[in-house]
């Protein structure tokens, strides 16, 4: 922006020393905050979680997609149920903008919560902007260790 509007440069730069440091101070908390969930083993829909649950150390052991892109069918569903009956999952995760009822099903027969998150701004109420966004995720997905 500073090369595309050179008289405001100063302010551009400013607004990112601000958003950088706001942004350093919340990931810190929020990795504070989520270190009860190292370790927990949840199963995705989709792969496009990974992310996140790398970087708060969550152990993925399943996805309800066979593969990713190809909806779950019911025998990899019941498959998976199985799985989970030798490795146990605390959670079902999905955004919120899967279908629910394949893992609201694997959730209810596996005695575990089905958890849906936000995934992008504006996926819930909370999600009102990108620190809106983490907040409301990682409260969603601490609900698993209570």
């Amino acid at each position: 922006m500073s090369l595309l509007d050179a008289a405001e440069a100063a302010h551009y730069r400013a607004r990112t020393k601000a958003f950088l440091e706001r942004w350093r101070d919340a990931t810190a908390r929020w990795e504070k905050q989520a270190a009860p969930l190292k370790g927990v083993p949840v199963v995705a829909y989709h792969k496009n979680l990974s992310y996140l649950f790398d970087w708060l150390g969550m152990r993925e052991t399943g996805a309800l997609e066979p593969k990713p892109g190809l909806p779950p069918s019911t025998a990899h569903l019941s498959a998976l149920l199985e799985q989970l009956k030798r490795d146990p999952a605390k959670a079902v995760v999905r955004a919120a903008y899967n279908e629910p009822r394949a893992a609201d099903w694997l959730a209810e027969r596996a005695g575990v919560p089905s958890v849906m998150l936000p995934y992008t701004v504006g996926g819930t109420d909370r999600a009102k902007d990108l620190f809106g966004l983490y907040e409301d995720t990682i409260a969603r997905l601490m609900q698993v260790t209570q």
